[in-house]
């Protein structure tokens, strides 16, 4: 994909993140997937998802050169602050369970190449760099995509439904309740649908209109006043909807339909 089908700003960073990882001998590919590629994304809102496939697993001297790399690229302006970059090395790069270093913002931490990452990088990826498709990813099969997101609902999303304060803030309320329309389209027909689609079948989940819009209003970067009587009340109603949807997810399996 030509970095000119990107937005301006988010195509400069890349450019110059392309620079200098395509300068190293130890890099086989650069590669972005999620929002960036499927036409949702939001510069308010998305992250910049990119993939580094390396030749070797990162050690400490390479972890700080890849540090010095990004503390440099943040200081060049830009969308910086929304970009995260997973190295991977190619010979692991389908194995999910494996702590991979993980640019995140602002610091570097480890994260892994879950199995979501790579169904979307296979199937609605694009390189700035090096071969496709990316060496060691392959499309991941339907159902087992399907189990990882009903593990990831009934174990993750089901403790985060049992907080109460995380609940009043707006990032959380945003995230979360996004997320059921988007398990729910794995989970019935295998397919993965953007945040905004996931937006307009909120309704689905209880969601009233009002909150949906406000949800739908942050992301497209429209300013929105919450008073703390309607960020209590919003708490509630959003902590209620998403203990309802993931008991619901939670009876879903492979290939089911729909709950009513």
């Amino acid at each position: 994909m030509p970095a000119t089908e990107f937005p301006p700003d988010v195509a400069g960073l890349l450019g110059r993140l392309l620079d200098r990882l395509a300068a190293r001998e130890d890099v086989v590919g650069v590669y972005v997937y999620g929002s960036l590629v499927t036409g949702d994304y939001s510069p308010a809102a998305s992250d910049i998802d990119v993939v580094v496939l390396v030749q070797r697993e990162p050690g400490q001297a390479m972890t700080w050169e890849l540090t010095e790399l990004h503390h440099a690229l943040a200081g060049t302006g830009g969308p910086a602050g929304q970009l995260h970059c997973l190295y991977v090395a190619a010979d692991s790069a389908s194995d999910p369970e494996r702590l991979c270093t993980y640019w995140f913002g602002d610091r570097m931490t480890q994260w892994q190449m879950k199995l979501l990452t790579q169904a979307e990088l296979a199937s609605a990826g694009a390189a700035l760099y090096g071969p496709w498709p990316p060496p060691g990813i392959e499309p991941v099969p339907v159902a087992d995509i399907q189990a990882a997101v009903h593990a990831e609902v009934t174990g993750y999303w089901r403790r985060i439904s049992r907080r109460r304060r995380c609940w009043l803030q707006d990032s959380w309320v945003d995230h979360g309740l996004v997320v059921l329309p988007r398990a729910e389209a794995v989970l019935t027909t295998g397919d993965l649908i953007t945040k905004s689609e996931a937006i307009g079948r909120l309704a689905g989940f209880g969601v009233p209109d009002s909150l949906a819009q406000e949800i739908r209003r942050r992301r497209d970067g429209l300013p929105v006043t919450v008073s703390k009587r309607r960020r209590l009340f919003r708490a509630v109603l959003a902590r209620r909807v998403m203990q309802n949807g993931v008991a619901r997810l939670s009876r879903l399996g492979p290939s089911a339909s729909p709950a009513g």
